[in-house]
Order: structure tokens, then sequence, then C-alpha cells
């Protein structure tokens, strides 16, 4: 049997990459990120039981959740169900709503991709004691550079370092709490080089069968996801598509990432430039977290408490940008 399994990593690292690949497998279905589930995944909720009041705000918070709506499935019948049943777990509530969505997808087995997630192992961990991770890491300096192409306001190179540093260093913690054989980290880069391979042994991590067709995820890309997402998630793997920080980061942007991820681009086997300190690059550094990390740590608290407060009233979140809807 397939144990649920998370893909993690920091945004623009290729997890809906791979979310569509183990998607394209004849037994697995991953739904749009859930983002709305983290205002639940707190310890006080690991043993809580649902129902009431309480329990009816839960299922209208997440109904009218926007981006639950690009789950793209009606979820009229479950709902009805969680309401007569009139108590539910918080593990039984998200295995019961993964599972409607597998089953709406005529599969078998669920998994999730939401990158925000890697706040939330430990929580995950102990909610789903067998559940597998899969951590996909890409050059933080690409993922800066595609990460302020779709979102202007991430376009500060040593905020997104810092970003991208504490979002690796806290998934590589919560992982050492972890057995080894229920953690997986692979490379996007690895990923776009060899795909049948890298694919073959994410699947055998999961223990199931490779299928050649999940390298034709391709082909249904729009049926899973919006028009928001890059053009090449609607094509084949391209071994162009990494390293491109070489051609279009200044060298003040990739001194600055450099000098404040060096450790962390090292240790995923990332270049390290030859030359990268100075004092000019040092007070840039300064200059641009001076405002910048600000900014960053108020776009995360607003968006922590759109969500908190959503659940605690049981209405929708508000002053959140959401992709588009599928077309399928």
């Amino acid at each position: 049997m397939i144990t649920p399994f998370f893909i993690i990593g920091a945004q623009r690292s290729g997890t809906t990459l791979l979310r569509l690949i183990l998607n394209s497998h004849s037994k697995i279905a991953i739904p749009e990120e859930g983002t709305f589930l983290m205002p639940l995944l707190k310890d006080k909720y690991i043993n809580y039981t649902f129902k009431g009041n309480e329990l009816n705000k839960l299922i209208k918070y997440i109904s009218l959740n926007p981006q639950f709506e690009l789950w793209n499935k009606n979820f009229t019948d479950f709902f009805k169900e969680v309401k007569h049943k009139g108590k539910i777990t918080l593990k039984e509530f998200i295995s019961n709503l993964y599972n409607f969505y597998a089953k709406k997808e005529g599969k078998k087995y669920w998994g999730d991709k939401t990158p925000s997630f890697f706040r939330k192992i430990d929580v995950i961990n102990k909610l789903f004691p067998e559940a597998k991770f899969i951590h996909i890491v890409r050059d933080g300096r690409d993922v800066f550079n595609s990460w302020r192409k779709m979102n202007p306001t991430k376009g500060n190179a040593p905020v997104i370092a810092l970003d991208w540093k504490y979002k690796l260093k806290t998934i590589e913690n919560s992982f050492q709490k972890i057995p080894i054989d229920r953690t997986l980290t692979i490379r996007y880069e690895d990923l776009l080089d060899n795909p049948k391979k890298t694919v073959a042994n994410v699947c055998d991590f999961l223990e199931i069968h490779f299928e050649d067709g999940m390298l034709e995820f391709y082909k249904v890309s729009n049926k899973y996801i919006g028009k928001h997402y890059s053009p090449l998630i609607y094509s084949q793997i391209t071994k162009t598509n990494k390293y491109k920080w070489k051609k279009v980061l200044n060298r003040y942007e990739i001194s600055s990432f450099t000098l404040i991820a060096k450790n962390c681009l090292r240790n995923f086997g990332y270049e390290i430039p030859d030359a990268y300190l100075n004092f000019e690059i040092v007070f840039y550094t300064i200059l641009k977290l001076s405002y910048g990390l600000p900014y960053r740590i108020f776009q995360v608290i607003h968006s922590k408490f759109a969500y908190e407060i959503a659940l605690k009233k049981g209405n929708k979140v508000k002053g959140i940008k959401f992709g588009e809807k599928p077309q399928g």
C-alpha cells in the first residue's frame, strides 16, 4: 500500500513539475496546493476533534477558500458526509479530503504538493507517522530569477537568498527527526538531466512501479494547473532550464546571494563564484536587507493571519492573490 506523501521545497524549485509527473501515474492523485490547511497544522489540533459550531466553521472555511477552488472538483457530497457525521479528527478530515479528490480522479492513492508545508513537517509527521516526504532542491539563484519573474515583489536577491536558505535548513532539520527511509531529497537539475532515472528513483522510494506515461505529463497539464504557471510546464522536460542565473543575474545579485547562502549552495553541490566578497557587495547586501527583509516578514505575517482569521470566523480568505483555475 502506498502511504501518503508530501512534496516540499522552496517555491519555484520544481515542486509543480514533480507534482504533475507523479500525478500522471495511474494510481496517484495530487491536487493543487493545500496552503489553506496551514492554520490547522498545529500541535494542539493533532488529537483534536472538530464538532458542533467548530465543525461548521471548518467546513465553511474550506469550501469558501479560493485556493481550494483550484482543486477543481465538486466536494458537495464530501462536506455533506462530514457534516452528517457530526464530528471528525484533523487526520480523518485531511485523509478523507484527499481521498475524495483521488476517487474523483479515479485513483487509489494521494499525495500533496504544498511548498508552505516546509514549516509544518514536524506536525504532519505526527499526524501521519507513516507518511513520506520528498524534498526537491533547485539552485537558489535560479529560484530567485524564476520567482521575481512571477512576482515583482520577490526581486530582492539578498532577501530571497535568506528565504531560500531558511527553508532548506528548516526542511533538513525536520528530516533529521524522521527515519531515513521516509525522506528523499532530489535536485531539480538532476531531474532535468536524467528525468527517467530520477523519477524511477522517486517511484522506488514510494514503492510504486515507474510508468513511461509519467514523463508525458505535459499532455494534460492544463487539466491540473492554471495558465499563471510557467509555459515550460506545458512542454517536455528540457535540460536547458537550469543555471540561467549565470546569464541573467548581475554581479551584485550573484555576489550578495552567495554571501548569504554560500554554505547551503555548496552543501547541495552548486557552483560558488571564485570572487564575490568585498566592501561594495557587503554594503549592497546590508542595504537591500534593511528594507527588503521587513517587507518579506510583513508578507509572511499577513498571509498567516489572513488564514487564521478566516478559519476562526469560518469565512473566505481575503487579501491574498490566488492563481487561475485549471481548464480541465
